[in-house]
């Protein structure tokens, strides 16, 4: 996911930095679709998060379960 989102920002700042109008057409196109790869690899990795929390909630293990934690990926008793 980390490369997809990389892969965007270079593709915005090639795009920002363009001058010439052909060229900014072309680095456009490609702004777009890794755009959209990134927002898909996002969505796949939040989509993983929440299945491996549901699960979590599932078990036994949710008494112990700290909804606090998870907004920076960590575990509290």
């Amino acid at each position: 996911m980390r490369e997809k989102v990389k892969e965007k920002q270079n593709a915005y700042a090639a795009l920002s930095s363009c001058t010439l109008v052909e060229e900014k057409g072309v680095r456009e196109a490609t702004y777009k679709v890794a755009k959209k790869l990134a927002k898909k690899a996002v969505a796949i990795a939040k989509n993983k998060a929440y299945e491996r929390i549901y699960q979590r909630l599932e078990t036994k293990e949710r008494m112990y379960f700290d909804w606090r934690g998870l907004g920076k990926g960590r575990q509290g008793t």
